[in-house]
């Protein structure tokens, strides 16, 4: 009887071991080095007085694994923004302008990838809290339609090494 409990206990200790580092491998294998980019939920913004002629857009992304190289960078989040345009998803409205601005993040100990905006009682993390590892935004509107890139290699703690900022694909010094 302890012979065939022992094997038991010894083949669900074996399934549970196996199980773990499968599950482990999956959830680890997006550090692995591939670079993916998702929007951060409940973060989008958009607002614009009923009196003014512009409404502002602003939605937010986070990078796993971005390109060290600050021109690689760009072109990563070009592509992203043509493969997933949010013209379309703000329906314009007549007689105002929209301002879209579109930024992405990098993952860090105090923003990871699957961080959420807090406003409870006590303790408040919005995601303007989190400039430190912002690496790129896109900023454009209807009214000028030529996108502004920038780009920035930044420390650990957040502050600025490098930048770059185009203007569609010019190089602006």
């Amino acid at each position: 009887m302890i012979k065939v409990n022992l094997k038991t206990l010894v083949l669900i200790m074996g399934i549970f071991l196996i199980s773990s580092y499968l599950i482990g491998y999956t959830m680890n294998k997006e550090s692995s080095g591939e670079t993916k980019i998702f929007e951060i939920a409940n973060t989008e913004e958009v607002f614009g007085k009923k009196d003014e002629e512009m409404v502002t857009v602003r939605k937010h992304y986070m990078i796993l694994n971005p390109p060290k190289d600050l021109i690689q960078l760009k072109e990563l989040v070009e592509k992203y923004s043509k493969d997933h345009p949010v013209e379309g998803e703000i329906k314009i409205i007549e007689g105002k302008n929209r301002f879209f601005y579109m930024y992405f993040y990098r993952e860090s100990k105090d923003f990871p990838r699957d961080w959420q905006p807090d406003e409870s009682y006590m303790n408040t993390d919005r995601i303007e809290h989190h400039k430190h590892d912002l690496i790129t935004s896109i900023i454009w509107s209807d009214v000028d339609s030529q996108k502004k890139y920038y780009s920035y290699d930044k420390s650990k703690e957040g502050k600025v090494i490098k930048r770059m900022h185009f203007i569609e694909d010019q190089l602006v010094e």
